[in-house]
């Protein structure tokens, strides 16, 4: 009865033995000698152990008194099942080892071996079966704030695990699935990180991973979406003036953006020059004060919005001009009568409102200004001398027109 009873329990612990780590070779240090077992020194079985996620602490009872150098700790595991030798305590008066490094929630086997002075090991003690916790859960509450400009805000609620030591903060593009590790924020109270130096309406995809203070990482947190401020619209329907005095007035399209703060406005004297900021207003036109007559400007405007983001700059300029001369006058009669010389005209264009008549010959020149119809009468011209007559067109705002073409006549 009692062979059968030690049968048994024999062949327990080899199914045991078999079932969770091969025991046929050991460590480095016995696998290139013979191992010498001596029977007298004392068996490893009593172990207390205390785990995490990536360590496991082991206690032993002291044996001060026995014969004895120190202790080998050996490990494997169910993908790893050839026992390894992971510690070397050389010390007999160590009672305590931590295994750090270790996978979370993952299952490993130990034994321990006590040795001597000449490096005798005792027979095989317990196998021991020890499981690391679980890795840390991912954060609970995590969110994207979109629409800010050149960057993206993302927010969560701090990891109710007290061992969260940082967060790490990955990112990919939208289409993409390779997330990059692109901050780290410090402290488990820390519960914001802005993603800034964005490009307008750049769109990514984020995760938040938290981290122990051993360095394990959590599971990643929920994939985030968001997506930066995109620029203010483009300016729409510029127009410029092309027939006012010695200004050119712009007009555009105003759209209804409810973040609109003012308009820029942009010139050059010349298309193939670089345009450069003349004005700011939050007006949908603009008067530009331009001296003369018949000049050209080209104009660019664009939207700025309240945060300071700058709308598109259209890719062509619009051509004003301020409004030219009058067109010149022709004289259609030009004849000598007793009371003097009779001169009529006609208009180029209908702008006049008064015009200017100079007469050349004689003892000096002569000018007539502020006439207001389209002839004169010249009772001063004298007998007997040829004069010349040109006419000059003025329009409300003072721009001459060239002169006529010159008529000669004589009294």
């Amino acid at each position: 009865m009692m062979k059968k009873f030690h049968l048994s329990l024999c062949l327990s612990i080899l199914i045991l033995l078999f079932n969770a780590c091969s025991v046929s070779q050991v460590s480095n240090t016995e696998s290139s000698k013979e191992v010498l077992i001596n029977e007298s020194l004392p068996k490893m079985d009593n172990i207390k152990t205390l785990s995490d996620m990536s360590n496991i602490a082991f206690e032993w009872e002291p044996l001060y008194d026995d014969n004895i150098q120190g202790f080998y700790l050996y490990r494997c595991s169910d993908e790893d099942p050839q026992f390894k030798l992971i510690a070397t305590i050389k010390d007999k008066f160590q009672t305590h080892y931590v295994d750090t490094n270790l996978k979370p929630n993952t299952k490993y086997y130990y034994k321990m071996r006590s040795f001597d002075n000449q490096g005798h090991l005792s027979e095989d003690g317990k196998i021991f079966e020890v499981s690391t916790t679980p890795r840390l859960e991912a954060i609970p509450y995590v969110q994207a704030i979109t629409n800010l400009p050149n960057r993206i805000k993302l927010i969560w609620r701090p990891h109710p695990d007290l061992r969260v030591n940082s967060y790490i903060i990955e990112r990919s593009k939208s289409n993409e699935d390779n997330f990059k590790k692109i901050a780290e924020v410090q402290n488990r109270l820390s519960a914001e990180y802005i993603d800034k130096d964005l490009k307008p309406n750049e769109n990514f995809n984020y995760q938040i991973i938290a981290v122990s203070f051993d360095g394990i990482k959590s599971e990643p947190s929920q994939v985030l979406n968001s997506t930066s401020k995109a620029l203010p619209p483009e300016v729409q329907n510029l127009n410029a003036s092309s027939d006012v005095s010695n200004k050119i007035i712009l007009t555009w399209d105003a759209p209804n953006y409810k973040d609109f703060s003012y308009y820029k406005v942009y010139s050059t004297s010349s298309s193939f020059l670089p345009y450069t900021l003349i004005a700011k207003t939050d007006k949908n036109s603009y008067e530009d004060l331009v001296e003369g007559s018949d000049k050209t400007k080209y104009y660019k405007v664009t939207m700025v919005d309240v945060d300071g983001l700058e709308g598109p700059m259209p890719k062509n300029g619009v051509e004003g001009k301020t409004l030219g001369i009058p067109s010149s006058p022709s004289i259609i009669l030009a004849q000598s009568t007793p009371e003097g010389i009779n001169l009529e005209w006609v208009d180029g264009d209908s702008r006049a409102v008064e015009y200017e008549v100079r007469r050349y010959g004689g003892e000096q020149n002569a000018i007539f200004k502020g006439i207001k119809e389209k002839k004169l009468k010249d009772i001063k011209a004298l007998p007997g001398v040829e004069y010349s007559y040109e006419v000059i067109a003025i329009d409300s705002a003072g721009l001459r027109s060239e002169p006529s073409k010159r008529v000669k006549a004589a009294q």
